[in-house]
């Protein structure tokens, strides 16, 4: 099936749906009572296109958009010694999408990336699924609450930082041994989830191919674990996965045969931290392994938050990249890996409307350095605008 037959299938199954609910013995709410000029509201309650609890089929159907520009200033010094500076501008996210719970059980979310160019290139058009997945509510079975499966298209969350939305993180770009890790991945699997005692568990069975919509069975599975829970006064939040491929087989999660992840979260005074250590191996036993420190605090509540990162990131050999956005982009040789990278983040982050609607500024300074022990700096300047509904 093509991806726009996909596409078209999937929004014609929805407002069938839609339309099946709306004929049937089904009583639509009435608008939401007026917000009284607040656009805070407006904008969190105009994706609300149906909801009814009480009935039979459909009980729910909303749209969901994700909108995030921003721009980069890097200066530096690549690995030959030579200054090297550029400028960026760019529609970092474009997203559209729709949910549509009915049965009481069941949930159909599907969203669409809308933005075709990169750094300097903008470009809109259909550029594949983000997520199209399928969950079923289980409910309470064998001692576990809040049973589900999941079947699709889903994002990887491993780190942290991934765990965190993009409309919600609270720097402009993840870490650097976030994304090496993490890579934005978008696998097609089976997710089981569920609690039991204080603990939230997480396991999924990944097929390994790259497709840019849901992608088949015919190469190599990979193995994920979560687990999360309360203890120290913060919460504990840990992952696992294991990538069963030969080593020479270009997959989805090429760069490790093996990762994990320990993230502690919790709040001093008015601090927020979070700490996290990453480790993984190839399969040749080559290894990267991370830590990433931030602190962040509000300035004004609720309005102006003020937040802090510090990443260490090493490698057995140079296979780490500096920040993709936009320090490796930013021409001559700075794009080059290295093996050790320590990067120094300051930022602050204006809420309009909460995660709905924010503005961030930030300042990173990064270096890297080589086996060889040539080394590259950059300083880079972010701002950037976040909204979704």
């Amino acid at each position: 099936m093509s991806k726009i037959n996909l596409l078209k299938g999937t929004v014609f199954t929805a407002i069938s749906l839609s339309g099946s609910a709306l004929a049937g013995d089904v009583v639509v709410e009435a608008p939401a009572p007026s917000n009284n000029g607040s656009w805070c509201d407006s904008l969190n309650n105009f994706g609300e296109f149906y909801k009814n609890d009480n009935a039979s089929f459909i009980q729910e159907m909303k749209f969901f958009g994700r909108f995030q520009w921003q721009a980069g200033r890097v200066d530096g010094d690549d690995f030959s010694g030579e200054s090297v500076n550029d400028d960026f501008t760019e529609i970092r996210r474009l997203r559209l999408g729709t949910q549509v719970k009915f049965f009481n059980q069941f949930k159909l979310k599907v969203e669409a990336n809308l933005e075709e160019g990169g750094p300097n290139d903008h470009e809109f058009g259909y550029d594949g699924l983000d997520v199209a997945k399928l969950s079923y509510s289980v409910g309470n079975i064998m001692g576990f609450e809040d049973v589900a499966l999941t079947y699709g298209r889903q994002k990887f969350k491993f780190s942290q930082e991934a765990h965190n939305s993009s409309k919600k993180i609270k720097t402009i770009e993840r870490s650097n041994i976030s994304n090496f890790f993490y890579g934005s991945y978008r696998p097609t699997g089976l997710t089981v989830s569920g609690k039991k005692g204080g603990v939230k568990s997480t396991f999924s069975v990944f097929s390994t191919d790259i497709d840019d919509e849901l992608a088949q069975w015919g190469e190599g599975l990979a193995y994920y674990g979560n687990l999360q829970f309360d203890a120290a006064g913060g919460n504990v939040n840990l992952d696992f996965i294991y990538n069963d491929v030969d080593a020479d087989e270009v997959n989805l999660f090429s760069g490790f045969e093996w990762a994990a992840s320990a993230a502690y979260t919790t709040e001093v005074g008015a601090w927020e931290i979070m700490a996290n250590v990453l480790y993984g191996e190839s399969q040749d036993g080559d290894a990267a392994y991370g830590l990433v420190l931030m602190p962040s605090t509000f300035l004004i509540d609720d309005s102006l938050e003020f937040v802090a990162r510090y990443q260490y990131a090493g490698a057995d050999n140079d296979d780490l990249s500096l920040t993709s956005r936009y320090a490796k982009r930013a021409g001559g040789d700075i794009g080059d890996k290295g093996n050790e990278n320590h990067t120094l983040y300051a930022g602050l982050n204006y809420y309009l409307c909460g995660n709905s609607s924010k503005v961030q500024v930030g300042v990173e300074y990064e270096t890297m350095e080589q086996k060889d022990g040539d080394d590259a700096d950059a300083t880079t300047l972010w701002a950037a605008y976040r909204m979704y509904f």
